[in-house]
Parts: structure tokens; C-alpha cells; sequence
């Protein structure tokens, strides 16, 4: 199981402000996608990389995903 830190995308849910950031426990960048983008109003384009991947050992292999949308200006 591995960490997939995406720190700035530009939509993470459907709230008015933009960007945020996303964290996935997946098996891969592909499935880690796949379960951030089946979250309503998240959507982690092609181009937008992971800031950061780690392993992880030890862990119970459970998928989860976090969205931290912007907080914004108001």
C-alpha cells in the first residue's frame, strides 16, 4: 500500500473556491486516481502529478481517500 499526496489540484470538490489538496492509500497512482476521481466533485486531471508518494508497512491495506478543498479568501 502506498500514500499518494497530490498538494495542489485544481478541482477537489464541488465548493466555489478552487484548488486543494487530495490524499489517497491506494495500491498505484492508477487505482489512486481512480478513487479520488469517483469522489463527487473531484477530479485529478492526466497532468497533475503526485507532490509526494511514500510505502507504507505495516498497514492494514485499506483504501481511503482525504480531500482538503481551499479553504479560500472568505
Amino acid at each position: 500500500m502506498k500514500v499518494f499526496v497530490w498538494e495542489n489540484i485544481e478541482q477537489v470538490s464541488n465548493n466555489w473556491h478552487s484548488d486543494g489538496g487530495v490524499v489517497v492509500f491506494a495500491n498505484d497512482e492508477s487505482r489512486a486516481r481512480e478513487i479520488a476521481n469517483s469522489t463527487p466533485g473531484c477530479n485529478i486531471k492526466d497532468n497533475e502529478v503526485p507532490s509526494d508518494i511514500r510505502d507504507l508497512r505495516g498497514s492494514k491495506n485499506k483504501e481511503a481517500v482525504y480531500i482538503f478543498p481551499n479553504a479560500g479568501c472568505c
